[in-house]
């Protein structure tokens, strides 16, 4: 018996690069409705029926176990992407169930996928990339409060040089107090939600910034010999294959290593030093035009 909720409209939500169909109630995805050009369309369902057993990914579908023992079913040719169990509630979907299917169909298609959130200054979007512990988050919530337009929290999904918005929401696992804005539990209670704006739902990618602890903000350049292992390392979902020829292309953008404390309190003056490196290498980079996906 089908446990999917009824949709209000049929206009779909843009999100990760995707026209997603049957999540109109999730509140996270309410900034996306404007067309975007070059989307894939995906049908998302819900069933309590008995889920087929499970099918290594490969170019058509796949059916995987997740980790609370429900099953994803993927299944490119239909564009359609069913999850197996109890139903989910709408903040679950949002974030973090909907990161497999966008990681998925995004593969398929050529694009790439990384686990990465994204901020927006002088109109490209800038990558944080770090560990499960990094902090990427906190610092997206602390920029998001000062007016920086957050593209996306947890998933980063590319094609080209075009990165995509992620759902409309930063999740923390505790409150940060530079962080204003109102903050909700969500995910059972294991996150704070952090609500965001609407974005635009493609932004020209201008570059990375990989995440470290350290005594005192501090920018310092990644050259590109050691860029390109970065990169690979932090693509998610890594049993997909890549395009070598991707990487190497994503290796040119400039890049850099962000040391900064773990206390709250230098959370401004990071804010600020990221403001003015960027700024001035926006001005450097040439603008992307002519080329597969630009904005």
């Amino acid at each position: 018996m089908s446990t999917r909720p009824p949709t209000p409209t049929t206009t779909g939500r843009s999100v990760y690069g995707l026209r997603v169909y049957g999540l109109d109630h999730v509140v996270e995805l309410r900034g996306g409705e404007g067309p975007c050009p070059a989307e894939m369309t995906v049908e998302i369902r819900q069933t309590d029926a008995p889920p087929p057993p499970p099918v290594p990914v490969d170019e058509r579908r796949s059916v995987r176990r997740l980790a609370d023992g429900r099953h994803l079913a993927l299944d490119r040719a239909a564009g359609r992407a069913t999850f197996f169990g109890d139903p989910l509630p709408a903040d679950l979907l949002a974030h973090p169930y909907l990161g497999p299917v966008a990681t998925t169909f995004s593969r398929w298609a050529g694009r790439e996928t990384f686990h990465a959130g994204a901020f927006v200054l002088d109109g490209r979007a800038w990558a944080v990339l770090g560990s499960r512990t990094a902090g990427k988050s906190s610092l997206l919530a602390a920029l998001a409060a000062r007016g920086v337009p957050v593209l996306t929290d947890d998933i980063l999904v590319v094609d080209g040089r075009v990165a995509y918005a992620g759902p409309r929401c930063v999740d923390l696992r505790q409150p940060v107090p530079q962080v204003t804005a109102d903050m909700r539990a969500a995910r059972g209670g294991t996150r704070w939600r952090v609500s965001l704006p609407p974005v635009a739902p493609r932004v020209p990618l201008g570059g990375w910034i990989f995440l470290r602890w350290g005594p005192a903000p501090a920018l310092v350049p990644v050259g590109a010999t050691r860029l390109l292992p970065h990169l690979a390392a932090h693509r998610s979902w890594r049993q997909l294959p890549s395009d070598p020829a991707v990487l190497l292309a994503l290796a040119t953008l400039p890049a850099w290593t962000l040391t900064r404390p773990r206390r709250w309190e230098p959370l401004a003056a990071t804010c600020r030093l990221l403001h003015t490196t960027l700024g001035k290498e926006s001005g450097r980079l040439a603008p992307i035009s002519g080329a597969r996906g630009t904005a």
